[in-house]
């Protein structure tokens, strides 16, 4: 599914240049609950709907260029997540498209700045900012992230359809701090992504709540930031366009 009406390019076809956008969005409330796809899905009719045309690929099955670098765990809100996209040759200046892509959005879906590349940008998450909520006592939790931060190791095993995998979150985890909020804590971390993958912030939550002895329900699941590799500093400025 495109979500647009663009046709794909003949072989040999002269065209003019599509244009390389990173567009930072908002994803939060009801928008929580969509998949990674279902995420990219609504973000591609939000370009339909407010009148840009992504640019396809070549070939005999063309593709939207489109794509969201780092996936937003299910239920999880973000305040900063990126997407990069290449839209065609006529579409509006990034100070227009964002008033369109904002006027256009679903409900929970934000977008918040535009930011235009001269060459096609490939973002490689490095770091990821997580905030969530946990029921349960607040110094008891605090006192465990204490000692993991004291430890040299911290092994969890992790079970997929692919089988068994055990991993040292000590390689995957920092900044790990605990602070008191109504009702239980409030964790705080971040989550490095290195070449051998990246810990899920579920796993940090399950670590410290089973050892503090409390629910591992996570409430408030929050991305805070994340830090790209790939991406020109001038355009991870924060400056809208």
């Amino acid at each position: 599914m495109t979500g647009h009406s663009a046709s794909p390019r003949r072989a040999g076809e002269t065209t003019v240049a599509d244009r390389h956008w990173l567009v930072w969005f908002a994803r939060c409330g009801p928008a929580s609950y969509l998949s990674h796809l279902d995420t990219a899905r609504a973000l591609q009719r939000t370009f339909a709907r407010a009148g840009i045309d992504l640019a396809l690929s070549q070939g005999f099955r063309p593709k939207v260029r489109f794509s969201l670098p780092l996936p937003l765990p299910v239920g999880a809100a973000g305040f900063d997540e990126l997407a990069v996209a290449e839209v065609t040759a006529g579409a509006p200046p990034p100070s227009d498209a964002v008033r369109a892509l904002r006027a256009a959005a679903p409900e929970g879906l934000t977008p918040t700045r535009v930011r235009e590349c001269s060459a096609r940008v490939r973002p490689r998450p490095r770091a990821a900012r997580y905030a969530a909520e946990v029921r349960g006592d607040a110094v008891i939790l605090a006192a465990e992230a204490a000692r993991f931060a004291a430890e040299d190791e911290v092994l969890v095993e992790r079970t997929s359809p692919k089988g068994r995998r055990t991993l040292d979150l000590k390689r995957y985890i920092g900044d790990l701090i605990v602070e008191a909020v109504p009702g239980g804590a409030r964790i705080c971390f971040s989550v490095r992504h290195r070449s051998d993958g990246a810990a899920r912030p579920q796993e940090v939550v399950d670590l410290l709540a089973g050892r503090a002895g409390c629910p591992t329900v996570v409430h408030r699941l929050t991305r805070l930031g994340v830090s790209f590799e790939g991406v020109p500093r001038d355009e991870m400025s924060g400056r809208e366009e």
